[in-house]
């Protein structure tokens, strides 16, 4: 018997649906960027906050807020990309650790962005009418 709380089979489709288009876009948009440059999606998206939204440099609490994610996961992560010196990290006088790109994260990453937007234009914007597209801005800003 199903309870008020449980998704109708309409709500059920809708979510499964939403997942399988997101998983799938960011799946193959991944896959071309990791093939063509060797960065990983969690590569390329703190490389590219990194540059975006701090210049090149942001607190590590900071650029975790930005990417969503938790201590441990940026932690761990930025500790493997810091052994291949695609950025370092600092304490910093707060107690905190900085986060600044490299020369050779820099490089890196403008490799990886031509290839980026290709696979973000073939994976996603392309098999978009201009109406779903204006859909899909409308629902991500409410």
């Amino acid at each position: 018997m199903a309870r008020s709380t449980d998704l109708t089979a309409r709500e059920l489709r809708l979510w499964h649906a939403c997942l399988k288009i997101s998983e799938a876009v960011i799946s193959q948009v991944a896959r071309d960027v990791a093939e063509a440059s060797g960065l990983s999606a969690a590569d390329y998206g703190i490389l590219e906050r990194l540059v975006e939204v701090g210049n090149g440099r942001l607190r590590q609490r900071e650029l975790a807020v930005a990417l969503n994610w938790d201590k441990s996961r940026i932690s761990h992560q930025l500790t493997r990309m810091q052994e291949r010196n695609l950025l370092t990290r600092s304490k910093t006088a707060e107690a905190g650790s900085q986060v600044a790109i490299t020369r050779l994260g820099r490089d890196a990453l403008e490799r990886a962005r031509p290839i980026h937007a290709r696979a973000v234009r073939r994976h996603l914007i392309e098999r978009l009418t201009p109406e779903h597209a204006a859909t899909i801005l409308t629902l991500a800003g409410a």
